[in-house]
């Protein structure tokens, strides 16, 4: 048997054994990081105070935080491995965004004009934009904790992904709290607080994944 051949199937024999114990290090991340939000909210903020009799609202802003970090963990998956090409994963992300920011006008839209500017900034500041990346840096110390270990490559663009996810953790714990339920309000300042979490893992990572 030739040399590449051997290499080969041994190759093939260890990845289904590994995939399996990454897949449940990284559920265990995230679900630690989750757990940890909600605790930090409860002790220092609370939830609002109508949340038995407002649960649906809450409900959807944590499922669109949940479908943010959904979108953005294929790529920093991707990016925890070097060498490989990012495809579609980026693509996605975008086409989040596009969506979101389309969500935002067709809600602005339904509004009476004078209702819009209070729709779009809840009525007064967004503090999703502070209290998001708080809420979310416990997952992204984990998810960074996981990633050193395979020895990423492109690390501002992989600390921007596990930001991106740990966003989306720090706002699914964030809707319980926050008293807002506009979608344009939603769509838009969840977003930006994720995105702000991507910037600070990216400027975090480059530094902390260094190997």
């Amino acid at each position: 048997m030739k040399t590449e051949n051997l290499i080969d199937l041994l190759a093939r024999n260890v990845e289904p054994a590994q995939r399996p114990r990454f897949v449940q290090r990284l559920a265990a991340m995230l679900a630690l990081g989750l757990a940890a939000a909600l605790l930090l909210l409860l002790l220092a903020f609370g939830v609002r105070p109508d949340m038995a009799t407002a649960p649906i609202p809450v409900m959807l802003k944590a499922m669109f935080s949940a479908a943010a970090a959904a979108v953005a963990l294929p790529l920093a998956m991707r990016l925890m491995r070097p060498g490989r090409p990012l495809g579609w994963r980026v693509g996605a992300l975008l086409v989040f965004v596009g969506v979101s920011a389309l969500a935002t006008i067709i809600a602005l839209m339904g509004e009476m004009p004078e209702r819009r500017l209070d729709a779009w900034l809840g009525g007064g500041f967004p503090w999703c934009l502070v209290l998001v990346p708080l809420l979310g840096a416990p997952a992204a110390a984990l998810l960074m904790w996981l990633m050193r270990s395979f020895a990423p490559t492109k690390l501002a663009s992989a600390g921007a992904a596990i930001g991106a996810v740990s966003g989306g953790v720090g706002a699914m714990a964030y809707s319980m709290y926050c008293p807002v339920d506009s979608i344009a309000f939603v769509t838009t300042w969840y977003v930006l607080a994720i995105a702000i979490c991507a910037a600070l893992g990216a400027l975090v990572g480059s530094r902390l994944l260094r190997w």
